[in-house]
């Protein structure tokens, strides 16, 4: 198959497009307690499911606002997808969120990518052919040179800057707040950012050394996880295995702190 990283940085620039203009006017309702959607979500999801099914029209797709199979996930071909990631940020008006799209072979991630459209960064990569930066030129519009991708450096725990995505109100929530707090005891500070992309995404890019995602679904996890195999770093799920797409938490780091940064989160083995 042709690489499918220009397909997949096409859809992640008209659906960025479109979630940028719909932004301010967007639609929100609860679709369950603390988690919002809008219609933006929805047109977002409609562009890219129309555009994956005119090219691929075999394909079966796994996204977010719409209805799927858990086998899917692991069909010969399949499509993981996140319209919009940090749906309640873009909701109120914070410009932390962004778009996921990968695509994956019998459960194997094989490509995907993450924009974040309003600062102009689109994130891609291949398995076997590492991960890139694509960046807008907000003079010319035009797409700069890519930049590839590379983990942080740090090895020591102490001194490592971590994301962390705790869902407080969940069932779990108790559970997510302790682990939170064993990891800010032992790394030189965290950050919650409330958007999975973001946070693989900097991961990926170096700009963080690691990041704890103590609940997420498969189309948070599917495209951040390739962009950081792809740039040296490591994903497991809590307990260390490495990440598959039914798995539902997910720890990643620049490989360096992995161990230690696992050890401070002391999940039990679910």
């Amino acid at each position: 198959m042709e690489s499918l990283r220009p397909f997949i940085l096409e859809l992640l620039q008209k659906s960025g497009q479109l979630l940028v203009e719909r932004q301010e006017k967007a639609i929100s309702s609860v679709k369950k307690p603390h988690d919002l959607v809008t219609d933006a979500d929805m047109a977002s999801e409609k562009l890219i499911i129309e555009a994956i099914r005119a090219k691929f029209p075999g394909h079966k797709i796994y996204s977010e606002e719409s209805p799927r199979a858990h086998d899917d996930l692991f069909a010969p071909c399949a499509w993981i997808i996140d319209p919009l990631d940090g749906t309640n940020n873009y909701a109120y008006g914070f410009p932390i969120w962004g778009i996921s799209i990968a695509y994956a072979e019998n459960g194997e991630l094989k490509a995907g990518g993450i924009a974040y459209p309003l600062q102009g960064i689109y994130l891609l990569a291949e398995k076997g052919e590492g991960a890139w930066e694509h960046k807008l030129d907000a003079t010319s519009g035009k797409m700069g040179k890519p930049k590839k991708l590379r983990v942080s450096s740090r090895s020591i725990l102490s001194s490592s800057m971590i994301l962390v995505c705790a869902h407080l109100n969940s069932e779990q929530g108790e559970e997510h707040l302790a682990g939170l707090g064993r990891v800010a005891k032992q790394v030189f500070n965290v950050r919650t950012l409330g958007s999975a992309v973001f946070n693989l995404g900097f991961v990926a890019c170096g700009l963080a050394d690691g990041c704890v995602e103590f609940k997420l679904q498969p189309y948070d996890g599917a495209a951040g996880a390739l962009l950081i195999r792809e740039a040296g770093g490591q994903a497991t799920n809590l307990s260390g295995k490495e990440w598959k797409l039914d798995m539902p938490d997910m720890l990643c780091s620049n490989k360096l702190i992995h161990s230690q940064l696992m050890h401070a989160v002391g999940w039990k083995v679910r």
